[in-house]
């Protein structure tokens, strides 16, 4: 990564970098691809030889509007990719988006109306494009991607210029603490209002919880008692008629067993290898008499009159109902029973919260108060110290009579006191005048084109230091200029792109003869579809085409004059290199 040294502390030389540009099937382009470098660099060509498409296209990176006549005709969809050497992007870092290898933006546009958005790969919607490409690229000219239209970008540029975004971030500080101070006065008084119903309503579902008293397990073992007491006619059924086989019935098991462990006896008497299949006829009789033993005391204890019964439906009922009302199980019951009780407890002490946040609200409101006149006074003291570079830079660019201010006052409500914004109580304004006579308008309302252009340039000089959009694009910034004020313009843009990648299309050699970069836009429309391509200018290629520009013709002459332009301006690049800081 590049710095550079400035009045503003070290700072990385380029925040961005586009360096390259692919179109496909968009407008008459059939299929182009531009490579691009850092510095200045200047689109040239004919009248109409599709220089704006290379801008509308960019707009379309940047989340312009899409339209099936954007798309070459013959074709179902049209694209464009722009890829950007960036350290670091706010919005694409928060989308989850690593931009560690750069930052790849496509945008596909559909004749059946199916557009697309890609972010290094991702897609991602509309309005995730126009956050990313915010701190990207700026376009300034007839189009209408221009973030200082913005006012809460002209708002952020004053800031940077004065230093003073630490003093507007404490100043969010204390707006947040307010505002959530004010939410939480507002709900407890209306609390308030219905105070004593909704006491009585938590209280009782306290005690409904708290009576109910549903222990952890108890739902599902209730469920199990209740499927034996429902079948106790058939359990003592069977208990019953296991013990009459084993014990009580003619040839009962036992009786029937015994007579077989006295053959087993005798027979082991008999023979000695039968003493095992004796023992284990004992054992068996021994389980056997156990087992009827158990079998009648259980049949005697099966109660049969229904009363458990009775207690476990109602219990389970009981349950039934607390969790319909507060939830499913223990913890979510007993859950809303803390939070009830947390609640209530709140309630009741209300009022001396209500008081205790009345003197927060008002310590919190005069912090806030003095930060919102602190950041207002330091933002007017930088916005007077940026209008006059900007009115230097505008004489400069021979607006001769051309008048610039940047108006902010402080916002205020119906009773006069600070309205409190997102960065503070101010309203801003960037107006501006091109002739005597003419009274000051908001920068919005000037008309576009090379007028509008030569203005941003002018702040875009002022501020360079400080804007943070390391791409610009400056459109028709040429109209209506030539001679010394032409060669004002380029040297204003070749100082810029010391700080920014600048782009620029112009008809005038004075401005293209300073780029570090120059391609011509060249239209063939001599075969039955008509196409455009680009030429990357070096050379002796490039003196012809600044010869053409110069003349409109290349003459020996016009190539004599052009070969001196580069060289003029070769030899004043190398010297502000050599006193550059």
């Amino acid at each position: 990564m590049l710095y550079y040294e400035s009045k503003f502390g070290r700072r990385i030389l380029e925040a961005a970098v586009l360096k390259e540009l692919s179109i496909r099937n968009f407008a008459i382009v059939d299929s182009l691809r531009l490579e691009f470098t850092g510095g200045l660099n200047v689109l040239t060509g004919e009248t109409g030889a599709g220089k704006s498409i290379i801008v509308d296209a960019l707009e379309l990176v940047l989340g312009g509007k899409a339209g099936g006549a954007l798309i070459r005709t013959g074709a179902n969809e049209a694209s464009v990719e722009a890829f950007f050497d960036i350290a670091e992007n706010e919005a694409a870092t928060r989308l989850g988006i690593d931009i560690g290898d750069g930052l790849i933006i496509r945008r596909v546009i559909s004749s059946a109306g199916k557009n697309r958005v890609y972010v290094n790969g991702s897609m991602v919607n509309l309005q995730n494009l126009l956050e990313i490409g915010e701190s990207l690229l700026d376009i300034h000219g007839q189009h209408e991607h221009q973030s200082l239209m913005s006012r809460a970008r002209q708002m952020r540029l004053v800031d940077s210029f004065g230093k003073i975004e630490e003093d507007v971030r404490k100043y969010k500080e204390f707006l947040s603490a307010y505002r959530s101070l004010t939410q939480e006065k507002d709900i407890l008084s209306e609390n308030l209002r219905q105070r004593n119903q909704r006491i009585d309503v938590l209280r009782y579902q306290i005690e409904e919880i708290d009576a109910a008293s549903v222990k952890q397990g108890e739902k599902e073992s209730l469920t199990k008692e209740l499927t034996m007491l429902s079948n106790l006619t058939t359990i003592k059924e069977l208990s019953e008629s296991s013990y009459e086989i084993l014990h009580s019935g003619d040839f009962s098991v036992n009786d029937r067993l015994s007579l077989v462990s006295e053959n087993l006896m005798r027979l082991s008497s008999l023979d000695e290898h039968s003493a095992e299949l004796n023992s284990m006829a004992k054992e068996a009789l021994s389980y056997i008499n156990e087992l009827c033993i158990m079998l009648r005391s259980y049949k005697e204890n099966v109660d049969l009159t229904g009363g458990k019964l009775d207690d476990v439906e109602i219990r389970l009922e009981l349950i039934k109902k607390i969790e319909k009302k507060y939830g499913n199980g223990t913890d979510e019951i007993y859950k809303f029973r803390d939070e009830a009780q947390l609640e209530l407890d709140s309630l009741l002490n209300a009022e001396e919260r209500l008081e205790s946040l009345e003197a927060e609200i008002d310590s919190t409101r005069k912090a806030l108060t003095n930060a919102a006149y602190s950041v207002s006074e330091k933002r007017k003291a930088a916005a007077s110290a940026l209008t006059k570079d900007v009115n230097k830079s505008l004489r400069e660019l021979a607006f001769k009579n051309a008048r610039f201010e940047i108006k902010i006052e402080s916002s205020t409500t119906d009773g006069d006191s600070l309205k409190f914004l997102s960065d503070g109580a101010d309203t801003i304004e960037f107006l501006f005048s091109a002739n005597p006579g003419e009274p000051l308008k908001t920068i919005q309302k000037v008309a576009s084109g090379g007028e509008l252009s030569r203005v941003m340039l002018a702040l875009k000089s002022a501020a360079s230091d400080c804007d943070d959009i390391g791409v610009l694009v400056f459109d028709e910034v040429d109209a209506g200029i030539g001679g010394e004020t032409a060669d004002a313009v380029g040297e204003k843009l070749k100082k810029l792109s010391a700080r920014h990648q600048v782009f620029c299309i112009t008809h005038l050699p004075q401005i293209a003869s300073k780029a570090d970069n120059h391609a011509k836009i060249i239209k063939d429309d001599t075969g039955t579809v008509v196409n455009i391509e680009v030429q990357q200018l070096t050379g002796e290629a490039r003196v012809c085409e600044l010869a053409r520009m110069l003349s409109g013709a290349i003459t020996d002459i016009s190539l004599e004059h052009a070969r001196e332009l580069l060289a003029k301006n070769l030899q004043s690049g190398d010297s502000q290199r050599q006193s550059a800081p």
